[in-house]
């Protein structure tokens, strides 16, 4: 199952520790840092940060996406989790 959660808040450490242990259990997991959660990118292979929102913030992350490319994550996943 492809899992796409998508992260709010600034801090929020509890996503990335699920999407942690959906990934070991086998499935395909990203993670996508939108708004403020873009200021605690904790960088990895798995971890996308919408780039407008890092720019609007004056910070970078390793894997910037921008609108379209979230679009296509949303609508290529099989779950999207909202956090």
């Amino acid at each position: 199952m492809n899992i796409l959660h998508i992260v709010r808040k600034k801090g929020d450490s509890y996503p990335l520790e699920i999407a942690g242990v959906q990934n070991l259990g086998g499935e395909k997991v990203k993670v996508l840092l939108i708004q403020d959660a873009v200021l605690s990118c904790p960088g990895g292979n798995h971890i996308f940060c919408c780039k407008e929102d890092a720019e609007a913030r004056g910070t970078g992350c390793g894997n910037l996406v921008d609108y379209k490319a979230v679009v296509d994550m949303i609508f290529e996943a099989d779950s999207v989790i909202n956090w």
